[in-house]
């Protein structure tokens, strides 16, 4: 992984950044890859560092359904959790 690259874990998903860029005090936000319905919502179209983000996301997208460690304290979430639920709730409705 590129040293540029900074992957980190926050409440709703896995964000990637760019270490070598500031904005606002923190690295330049590139993309998120949200926990509940594995989406990657990209900030910056034109970083050079988006393909090896999309290859880490699917290589998470992939994971759907198994458990994830989010801390070293042993907390953890479902990959699309939120698929599921919405899942049901569309064959509810029909």
């Amino acid at each position: 992984m590129n040293t540029r690259l900074f992957t980190g874990v926050v409440a709703t998903g896995i964000i990637y950044c760019d270490r070598s860029v500031e904005v606002d005090g923190d690295y330049k936000k590139i993309a998120i890859l949200f926990f509940d319905d594995l989406t990657l919502k990209i900030y910056d179209d034109n970083s050079d560092l988006l393909e090896e983000v999309k290859t880490d996301a699917a290589g998470i997208q992939a994971r759907q359904g198994q458990v994830y460690h989010t801390t070293g304290r042993g907390q953890s979430v479902t990959l699309g959790y939120g698929l599921d639920s919405r899942t049901r709730d569309e064959c509810r409705r029909t």
